[in-house]
């Protein structure tokens, strides 16, 4: 068995002590800080009664009309109210259409450098215990940027595949049907609302499971692609196989990260409280900083836009960075948990790795004096 308290004070030791690991850490925090939450909507499901449609759709097609009418009377007459004319409205479409190109491409490369922010802790930690080299940031991203990220994203790719599959299933069947009932193809009864709900209930059920045995299995899978330099396969093989042969000292561990995990909720919200004063003040560096790139694009899209779309425009593209510079506290508070986190898991699959395999021998002879 591994020794959980011994692994938790190494990896205390090895976050204060390597700090280089920090700039790593702060680029999986800001991946990991910005995690989705879905909104639920309030539905409403009627059946017909006598195959009549519903009102709300009866009413849909003009509703419709109506609101692409109120829509084009808008960008050809634009906001009068505002000193906005049809022309520039259409601009600031495009503008806010440019923001959405720009940032899409800013997270393919912040997803990037986080594949090979996973896998330069990985192997910093690694090093360091091998040998007590601490590496440079640049060494750090010479020794991140390899195949074993991309294997990485593949790995993390397969975890996720249930959910995502899951909810791309949801959208086309309640898309279908959601057609099907507003062209009058389908009934619903009682018995069907209930059988589809059920349904939904127990595949989100089993996805979450699912996906929480694959999350739990992770880390081993991409130590397993990272230090041994595995494929894909071979690393989803041996870290099972690994897990499973080894479930007391793994499921040991899992229970003191939850511990710790439900210990780290808490100290991080205390923590944001005290920190507030901080971000009051990083925020006013944060304004000072965006101030004059945020001037220089009010007067750039005030060429083609009018009234308060160049300052919106311009606060859209300037914003990403203030948050940055703003939260920097509470991010680098992120950076040491996901730091510390890597680095217990990196130090649980070396125990765990070195862990005597026990051989019964069977064909020993005595030895004689």
């Amino acid at each position: 068995m591994i020794d959980p308290v011994k692994i938790l004070q190494r990896a205390w030791h090895i976050l204060w002590n390597y700090r280089t690991l920090w700039a790593f850490g702060l680029i999986l925090a800001l991946v990991t800080a910005g995690g989705s939450s879905g909104n639920g909507g309030n539905n409403s499901v009627q059946w017909r009664e006598e195959g009549r449609t519903p009102p709300q759709f009866e009413n849909a097609p003009k509703s419709w009309e109506e609101f692409t009418q109120q829509l084009q009377n808008i960008f050809s007459e634009g906001i009068p109210e505002w000193g906005v004319s049809g022309e520039a409205l259409t601009a600031f479409l495009w503008t806010v259409g440019a923001f959405i190109v720009f940032m899409f491409l800013v997270s393919i490369l912040v997803s990037i450098a986080y594949y090979v922010s996973v896998t330069s802790v990985i192997r910093m930690v690694d090093e360091y215990e091998n040998t007590g080299t601490k590496l440079s940031v640049r060494e750090g991203f010479r020794i991140g940027w390899s195949r074993a990220a991309w294997r990485a994203f593949l790995i993390n790719l397969i975890v996720n595949l249930p959910g995502l599959l899951f909810f791309l299933a949801l959208l086309i069947v309640g898309a279908s049907l959601f057609v099907a009932f507003a062209n009058n193809n389908l009934n619903f009864t009682p018995v069907t609302i209930v059988a589809l709900i059920g349904l939904v209930f127990l595949g989100i059920f089993l996805v979450i499971v699912l996906s929480f045995i694959l999350g739990a299995l992770r880390p081993f899978f991409w130590r397993v692609a990272i230090l041994e330099e595995a494929d894909v396969r071979e690393s989803l093989r041996r870290g099972f196989a690994m897990v499973r042969e080894n479930w007391k000292s793994v499921g040991l561990m899992w229970l003191v990260m939850i511990g710790l995990g439900i210990a780290w909720a808490i100290v991080s919200l205390l923590a944001a409280l005290l920190t507030l004063p901080i971000v009051l003040i990083t925020s006013l560096v944060a304004a000072a900083v965006v101030a004059i790139p945020g001037l220089l694009l009010v007067g750039l899209f005030s060429l083609f836009l009018g009234g308060p779309l160049p300052w919106i425009a311009a606060g859209l593209f300037v914003l990403p960075l203030f948050f940055l510079i703003a939260f920097s506290p509470w991010l680098l508070l992120g950076s040491w948990q996901t730091v510390f986190t890597s680095t217990v898991w990196t130090l649980t699959y070396r125990e765990i790795k070195a862990l005597p395999t026990l051989i019964v021998p069977t064909d020993l002879e005595p030895v004689g004096d």
